[in-house]
C-alpha cells in the first residue's frame, strides 16, 4: 500500500523529466533523483501510518482538490478559491504546526542509522497469548496493569521517556513489572511491546480529554484511551480496584473482558486480514455481544 502510493506520487514528477533525457548521465541522475524522492516519501508515509496525521493529511488533500475545482475554468467559486488560495500560501507553516510531533519524530528517525529497515510485525500468536496470560494473572490478584502493543504507528516517543528493557515477552516478566511494591518504580507506568519484544516499562501515556469518558474511570483507563486516540496501538488495562480487563483501541474502550473475549479481540486487531478496516472490526465485535464502549 505505502510503496505503491509513494511510487504514484513520484511518478507524477518523473513523467515530465523523462522527456528531457539526453544521455546515460541524465538517466543515472534521474534514477538517483527518483529513488531519493521515493525513499523520502515512503518513509514519511510510513511514519504517519496509523496516527491521527493520516486523517489530517486526507483533509489537506481534500482542500487542495477543492482549490483546483473552484478555479474559474471549472466551477467559478471565486470566494472559495480566494480563501483556499490564502490557505495554500501559508501551507508549509500550517503543515509544520499540524504535524509538529510527526515532523520531530521523522527528523529523529532520519538521524538514526537503520534507515532502510521498516517496523517488523510481531509474531502475533505467542506474544498475544503471553499478554493475555499476564493480564489474567494481574486480574486474579487485582493488580493494576497497563500494556501497550504497537501496530503501525511507532511508539518510540513513548518509550524514550520510560526504562529500556528489550526483553522477550513473557507472562512472568509482565506480571512482575506491575507488582505494587515500593521497591518497584515501574508498576505505575505502562509496559510497551514493540516488534514482538517488551521494549520499555514505566512509560507515561497521554491522558484523554474526551468528555464522553466516564468520570469513574481512573488514570490507567484514561491513559489507555488517550494513546488509542493518537495511535493505532492496542492498550490493555487491568483495573486495580475491580480486577476487570479492558482493551482500548481506536478511541474505543472494550470493558469487562474475559480471557477468551480478549483473545478474540486482539486476534482481530492484529489479524493480517482487515487490520486496515477498523470501523468494520469495531462494529463486528459489538455484534458479537460485548458491551458498548465507555
Amino acid at each position: 500500500m505505502l510503496p505503491s502510493l509513494s511510487l504514484q506520487l513520484v511518478n507524477m514528477v518523473g513523467a515530465v523529466d523523462i522527456l528531457h533525457w539526453k544521455d546515460g548521465k541524465d538517466i543515472i541522475v534521474a534514477v538517483m533523483d527518483f529513488l531519493i524522492v521515493y525513499f523520502v516519501v515512503y518513509r514519511l508515509l510510513l511514519l504517519i501510518k496509523g496516527t491521527r496525521a493520516v486523517q489530517v493529511l486526507m483533509g489537506l488533500i481534500v482542500v487542495i482538490g477543492m482549490f483546483f475545482v473552484s478555479k474559474n475554468d471549472v466551477m467559478t467559486l471565486t470566494t472559495t478559491h480566494w480563501l483556499i488560495d490564502k490557505f495554500i500560501v501559508n501551507f508549509i507553516i500550517i503543515l509544520v504546526i499540524l504535524f509538529q510531533t510527526d515532523v520531530r519524530r521523522a527528523l529523529a528517525q532520519f538521524g538514526r542509522t537503520q534507515w532502510l529497515t521498516t517496523a517488523r510485525s510481531i509474531e502475533e500468536a505467542p506474544v498475544l497469548e503471553e499478554v493475555i496470560k499476564a493480564s489474567a494473572m494481574l486480574s486474579q490478584r487485582r493488580i493494576g496493569g497497563l500494556i501497550a502493543i504497537e501496530r503501525n504507528a511507532q511508539l518510540d516517543e513513548i518509550t524514550e521517556e520510560g526504562i529500556r528493557i528489550d526483553a522477550t515477552v513473557s507472562k512472568d516478566l509482565l506480571f512482575s513489572l506491575f507488582l505494587p511494591e515500593h521497591q518497584n518504580p515501574l508498576h505505575d507506568g505502562a509496559a510497551v511491546i514493540q516488534k514482538g519484544r517488551i521494549s520499555a516499562a514505566g512509560c507515561f501515556l497521554p491522558l484523554t480529554n474526551s468528555p464522553k469518558v466516564e468520570k469513574t474511570l481512573g488514570t490507567r483507563h484514561r491513559a489507555a484511551i488517550g494513546l488509542s486516540e493518537d495511535t493505532d496501538a492496542a492498550v490493555i488495562v487491568v483495573s486495580e480496584e475491580t480486577g476487570t480487563i479492558s482493551v482500548a483501541y481506536r478511541e474505543e474502550l472494550y470493558r469487562d473482558l474475559d480471557a477468551n473475549t480478549m483473545r478474540d479481540l486482539l486476534q482481530r486487531i492484529f489479524s493480517p486480514d482487515g487490520t486496515d478496516d477498523d470501523a468494520a472490526l469495531i462494529e463486528r465485535f459489538r455484534r458479537d455481544g460485548t458491551e458498548e464502549p465507555f
